[in-house]
């Protein structure tokens, strides 16, 4: 029986064997795969490096090539089962980041982030490491995490990717850090004009959220003169004047603008709207609004009182005791809706309607049930007294 070898030439040989410099046919295939690889011609190179690999399976450069080639050419499952082997063989931040890479874009993403942070733990300074983990939060939906990558990357990194700042301030602002969010916006240089006024709108929203109402006005003027048409724009105008403001005659002006020329993501404006030209005693207006609202969620309960309201103005009672019917089959405790309802059967003088409706209204508000009450007999008094009127009428006709 031969002696056993000490430990530490155990581990000396098997380094050797791992890390053994590769034959001249080896070396031949591997080096013609760098050459293709610099002319941007990775098919060609691929083949090369597979060529090396299948004459020497260990060869961990070799290995490693073929995954960042793999990952080039978007075959992300061999570019997995190539990084791990050169990984198991030569562990380095480079490969434990392509291998992070490829994992994400084969939907992989816990795989993704452990092996980014593997990465950084061998180098901390590894800044594409920081931004990727940030992509990956960001498209989750986790912000928090998202931006504290994000800062990380902006410290160990003096030239920035620009479009982060963006993002960052994104960020800032889904987190309610409005502060935040205009200094890291007002870092970011768009080119585009569309990101010029991607960029303004975010800083118009940080700034109405703060209530910097001049400031948001001016972000968002900004935005619009580089995208007159831009929705996300014309809505944050309407919502500083509408909801700030309360200067609604200029809100409509925006409402009717992101509408007309961003209809898609603006529905709920027509609600907004309709509220407006009740308000301005503008009924028809507001019918044709506030129907497209009630189309568009038709459990909303707002549009169909705002319709019902509109009709009742217009003394379409039927029409008006429709919608009132519909929002209070979506909210049963809606006495805006029980209560017009019944000053519609009051002025059609329908005195067992009213009465139902009382009932109904007085389980949940006893003080708008005794003003429906109220309503009903100022309205008997009157038609009593357009009763005497007409008989007293009648009488003189009949008169010889």
């Amino acid at each position: 029986m031969s002696k056993p070898l000490p430990l530490y030439l155990f581990c000396l040989l098997l380094i050797g064997k791992i890390s053994a410099q590769p034959s001249n046919s080896t070396a031949s295939s591997y080096n013609e795969g760098i050459k293709l690889k610099k002319a941007e011609k990775y098919n060609e190179a691929l083949i090369a490096f597979k060529d090396a690999i299948e004459k020497e399976p260990n060869y961990a450069d070799a290995l490693y090539e073929a995954g960042w080639l793999s990952n080039e050419l978007k075959e992300y499952g061999d570019a997995i089962n190539y990084l791990q082997k050169a990984n198991q063989l030569k562990p380095s931040a480079t490969i434990f980041f392509e291998l992070a890479y490829a994992y994400n874009n084969y939907g992989k993403k816990d795989e993704a982030k452990e092996n980014y942070r593997k990465a950084l733990e061998l180098y901390p300074k590894y800044y594409d490491a920081y931004k990727n983990l940030g992509d990956i939060f960001f498209d989750e939906g986790n912000y928090a995490s998202a931006l504290n990558f994000f800062k990380k990357y902006f410290d160990v990194t003096k030239t920035p990717d620009n479009y982060y700042y963006y993002k960052a301030g994104q960020c800032s602002n889904i987190l309610k850090d409005y502060a935040d969010a205009v200094l890291y916006l007002e870092k970011y240089n768009p080119h585009a004009q569309k990101d010029f006024a991607k960029k303004y709108v975010e800083i118009g929203y940080a700034h109405y959220m703060i209530g910097y109402n001049d400031d948001a006005i001016s972000a968002y003027q900004k935005a619009l003169e580089a995208n007159p048409i831009y929705g996300p724009a014309l809505r944050g105008m309407a919502d500083v004047y509408y909801n700030n403001l309360q200067d609604y005659k200029k809100a409509l002006e925006y409402f009717n603008l992101a509408l007309q020329y961003d209809e898609e993501n603006s529905r709920d404006y027509y609600y907004k709207a309709g509220w407006i030209y009740v308000e301005q005693q503008k009924y028809n207006q507001a019918i044709e609004v506030l129907q497209k609202a009630s189309d568009n969620d038709p459990r909303d309960v707002g549009s169909k009182e705002g319709l019902g309201y509109a009709y009742y103005m217009l003394n379409r009672y039927n029409d008006a005791i429709t919608q009132y019917n519909k929002a209070i089959e979506l909210g049963s405790q809606s006495k805006f809706s029980y209560y017009y309802k019944g000053l519609c059967y009051v002025a059609l003088f329908q005195k067992e309607n009213v009465m139902e409706v009382y009932s109904q209204l007085k389980a949940i508000s006893k003080e708008d049930a005794g003003k429906l009450l109220k309503e009903l007999k100022q309205k008997e008094k009157e038609m009593k007294a357009l009763a005497r009127v007409s008989k007293k009428q009648e009488n003189i006709k009949n008169q010889p």
